[in-house]
């Protein structure tokens, strides 16, 4: 019934435990492991958790694919995409897992309601030791519950990017396969963030349902070494990700008077300024409303 993707790099420490996390998970039918020219051992690991773990009666395809070239988690999850044999997915990183039960209450949840897309889940934010806890926590507000289950809604989107605590994460969702055609695959221009610019599509275009799962059946692990831990280049991503969303926003009538100063405000960061000074922020707002009076008015008026 579950397709589940994990793009690998360099996972050697951690694809273990991702890998036997999924293959004792009710409804998992296919797992997609994409190796991205991992360059250490994780492609001899994957061979090794194949042969132990997987056979013809044990009920769960494993697909490995290879890349010749490192070409980063958007092509390897577009990859992995093309895979899918299953008519829900989902993703799963490297270095994360699932819980037992992981698809016990949203599977049945999909397959009742089938004017639904998909179901959004609370995952559980862990950090590797307490360094890994003090670095995340240096440069962002990130709840250690995120995506918990909330009231049915219709406005999801602008929740999704114009709050700073209503958001879900992508192994958090369960899609049907057959929706991809309509919202498309992951953006490869970007390094950071291109999740949350298909999650935003996925939101834009479908009626999600959250999950039924009160306590989150997914850990997110965070490390040392995680790639945002470097602030001024995800914030580059993020900028570009918001401005290529503007003009649709602006057509929306859903955003809330707050949600609206929010999505603005985030227009005005400085991504090589950690700490921007009101002063700054207040200029360069000034700017951005006279040159663009539309967003003015979308502001103002809604």
């Amino acid at each position: 019934m579950v397709s589940v993707i994990i793009p690998v790099y360099n996972a050697e420490k951690t694809i273990g435990r991702a890998i036997k996390s999924i293959i004792n998970q009710p409804y998992v039918h296919q797992l997609i492991l994409v190796n991205d020219a991992s360059t250490d051992n994780s492609r001899l690991l994957m061979d090794y958790y194949k042969d132990k773990y997987f056979s013809p009666d044990r009920g769960i395809i494993l697909d490995i694919i290879q890349l010749k070239s490192n070409e980063g988690v958007s092509v390897s999850r577009n990859k992995g995409l093309e895979y899918v044999t299953s008519p829900f997915l989902t993703f799963l990183d490297a270095d994360d897992e699932f819980l037992s039960r992981r698809f016990c209450r949203d599977v049945p949840l999909l397959m009742g309601n089938e004017t639904i897309a998909g179901i959004y889940a609370p995952v559980q934010i862990v950090y590797e030791g307490r360094n890994a806890q003090i670095s995340h926590q240096k440069i962002s507000n990130e709840k250690e519950r995120i995506g918990a289950v909330k009231e049915d809604n219709t406005s999801l989107f602008s929740k999704f990017l114009g709050c700073a605590d209503q958001y879900f994460l992508l192994s958090g969702l369960l899609i049907r396969t057959r929706s991809i055609s309509q919202i498309g695959f992951f953006d490869p221009s970007l390094l950071f963030c291109q999740d949350t610019d298909w999650l935003l599509r996925v939101n834009a275009a479908f009626h999600l349902l959250p999950s039924e799962n009160k306590i989150p059946r997914i850990k997110i692990w965070r490390h040392v070494k995680n790639r945002i831990l470097t602030p001024s280049l995800p914030a580059k991503f993020r900028l570009k990700m918001l401005w290529n969303w503007l003009p649709f926003v602006m057509n929306r009538k859903d955003f809330t008077l707050k949600q609206r100063f929010f999505f603005i405000n985030s227009l005005l960061e400085n991504p090589e300024e950690f700490l921007q000074s009101k002063k700054s922020k207040i200029l360069k707002a000034i700017k951005l409303l006279v040159r663009n009076p539309r967003v003015f008015t979308w502001l103002m008026k809604g």
